[in-house]
């Protein structure tokens, strides 16, 4: 039995942190079960958020201890960059005898007294260098330096995001290994939950769903730049409407969301492009099975949990044509992400055919449960060659 610590990813403030840690914790609980165990390490503060949310999913409830509390950050990174360890969170990770702790946007030091697997989501600063201030661009890159050169195994979520790392940093070869990763979803509740999202949100028959944050990279803007194009040409009544739901705070770009819906009512697209705010995530399912399509106009990702969703629930997709897109979800329609005519001609050729059919639940089931045995022999070989590292 393997036991892996986690903290909170995104320390409550990503919602795709918050899936991501969901999902690996339930592949763990079911796929893993027996062979791998997990405990989750909270503050307090973080403790009074989530309560037992997670307990389900987890070994015992959730260490919570003040230690947690800035572990691998800031200063205490320093810290163990010079002494070798994050000492005091090391002696809690040691007293509750874990075998592998998983560390994402962290720094445990490399002498940290168990091992570590270090999850990167992606590159983004190298590839979008532009969406980050000089400072927060440096700060973002030395981190992966220290993580690429240090003593642990290195955890990508594609191909794509693995080939960046061992392109950006050599240091990282040999010590990488990539884990797709999938969700535990049954498509039945959901699907059947379609008329009530109707009625919940008013919703028209024939919807694109986008459920992104509203983070720069994103790429909202682009829709409403391609509804403009199609409204400019007199096509809107032909096109579907686009609802869109999550967040819209993004710590890089405080204004970004007034500014969007600036742009969609100074385009008069006001009924044509929505924003519900941020549902329960039943309802984000619930949402996506009743779309005719998903859209995600992202210029970047590291792997979409939104893609993964519309994959689980049988939803056709309208996807950027950017390279983990195409190696996630090679069945999509795709859109140059730069140019709003080409998704404006992709919109109204989904609008005009014949719409979502039903989908064979049974079918769906089945290829996810290979996709989360995939993940789980997966991510069970990254934590064993993390044991395996002296």
């Amino acid at each position: 039995m393997i036991r892996v610590g986690f903290t909170l990813i995104g320390r409550g403030h990503w919602s795709g942190g918050e899936t991501y840690l969901r999902n690996m914790l339930g592949v763990i609980a079911s796929q893993l079960a027996g062979q791998v165990s997990a405990t989750l390490f909270l503050t307090p503060e973080q403790a009074g958020t989530i309560g037992t949310s997670l307990d389900s999913l987890l070994q015992g409830p959730a260490i919570v201890d003040p230690a947690v509390e800035g572990a691998g950050l800031g200063l205490r990174a320093v810290k163990a960059l010079i002494t070798g360890s994050d000492s005091d969170f090391a002696q809690l990770v040691e007293r509750h005898r874990i075998d592998v702790m998983f560390e994402t946007a962290q720094w445990f030091g490399n002498r940290f007294p168990v091992p570590v697997l270090s999850w990167i989501p992606d590159f983004q600063h190298r590839r979008l260098p532009h969406l980050f201030g000089q400072m927060g661009w440096w700060r973002r890159d030395l981190g992966f330096r220290v993580q690429t050169s240090g003593r642990r195994v290195l955890m990508l979520s594609s191909g794509d995001a693995l080939s960046d790392c061992e392109h950006f940093y050599p240091a990282s070869r040999g010590k990488t290994t990539t884990v797709r990763f999938a969700i535990d979803l049954d498509p039945a509740t959901p699907h059947a939950r379609g008329a009530e999202m109707h009625r919940t949100y008013d919703l028209p028959e024939r919807f694109i769903y986008l459920p992104n944050q509203f983070w720069s990279h994103k790429n909202h803007a682009h829709v409403v730049r391609a509804m403009g194009v199609i409204s400019a040409r007199g096509g809107i009544s032909d096109a579907l409407p686009v609802i869109m739901t999550g967040r819209v705070e993004d710590p890089r770009d405080p204004g970004l969301f007034a500014r969007f819906m600036a742009e969609v009512e100074g385009q008069g697209l006001g009924r044509h492009v929505r924003h519900l705010g941020l549902v329960p995530l039943a309802d984000v399912f619930a949402l996506n099975a009743a779309a005719d399509a998903l859209i995600n106009p992202s210029l970047f990702e590291g792997w979409s949990t939104t893609v993964e969703e519309a994959k689980a629930l049988g939803t056709p997709m309208l996807l950027s044509d950017i390279p983990l897109h195409r190696e996630q979800a090679p069945e999509a329609r795709f859109f140059d992400p730069s140019n709003a005519d080409d998704l404006a001609r992709v919109l109204l050729d989904h609008a005009a055919g014949p719409g979502r059919s039903v989908p064979d639940l049974a079918a769906l089931d089945d290829a996810q449960q290979r996709r989360q045995s995939a993940h789980a022999t997966a991510l069970h070989a990254a934590l064993r060659k993390a044991l395996s590292r002296p």
